[in-house]
């Protein structure tokens, strides 16, 4: 099957077979050497890329879902300055997820931001494994419940959920103030 798609702001067309999981395809096709996707499809989190700006678990997402997709993995994001309001809200809370889950928490985060500062350009809803949505509105109050749900997509138990939802607080606070001097 041939799959037009964008993969870290490069546009592709991939020949895979239709059901090959995403996280091989970023591995074998594209060559990506950061992601971590030990699991083999069972969860654990750690291969979370951001798929039309959501993050999804890619083990589990099929090729034929890529279509006209954009995939951003941490390899790309890392060097945006949208990583850079998540990295200073770890340094302000003194914590950061082990190097294990780093990745994928970092990016479960900026769409947890993304959703609560309704900058989804080109979102796609691609239901994951039936989970709430962040509320899209900026004036929503944090659901506490809702971003728990969304950051539980990585099981690395290396902090503690009231740490993660702090952090999510701290970042939004950064990336509200940017918004707030850019207009």
């Amino acid at each position: 099957m041939k799959i037009e798609c964008t993969i870290d702001g490069k546009a592709l067309s991939l020949s895979v077979n239709s059901n090959k999981p995403l996280s091989l395809i970023l591995m074998e096709d594209v060559g990506n050497r950061t992601l971590l996707c030990h699991c083999k499809g069972k969860a654990c989190g750690n291969c979370i890329v951001l798929l039309n700006d959501e993050a999804v678990l890619s083990c589990v997402i099929p090729a034929f879902r890529l279509r006209n997709a954009t995939v951003t993995t941490f390899e790309s994001y890392q060097k945006t300055r949208q990583c850079r309001d998540i990295e200073r809200a770890y340094q302000r809370n003194g914590n950061t997820p082990c190097p294990n889950c780093y990745a994928s928490k970092t990016l479960i985060i900026e769409s947890i931001l993304q959703s609560l500062t309704n900058i989804r350009p080109n979102r796609v809803n691609i239901p994951m494994m039936s989970r709430p949505r962040v509320p899209t509105n900026m004036e929503d109050t944090l659901d506490e419940q809702v971003i728990i749900q969304e950051l539980s997509l990585n099981t690395c138990q290396c902090m503690h959920m009231s740490e993660l939802v702090q952090i999510v607080e701290t970042a939004l606070t950064f990336r509200r103030r940017k918004r707030v001097r850019r207009n």
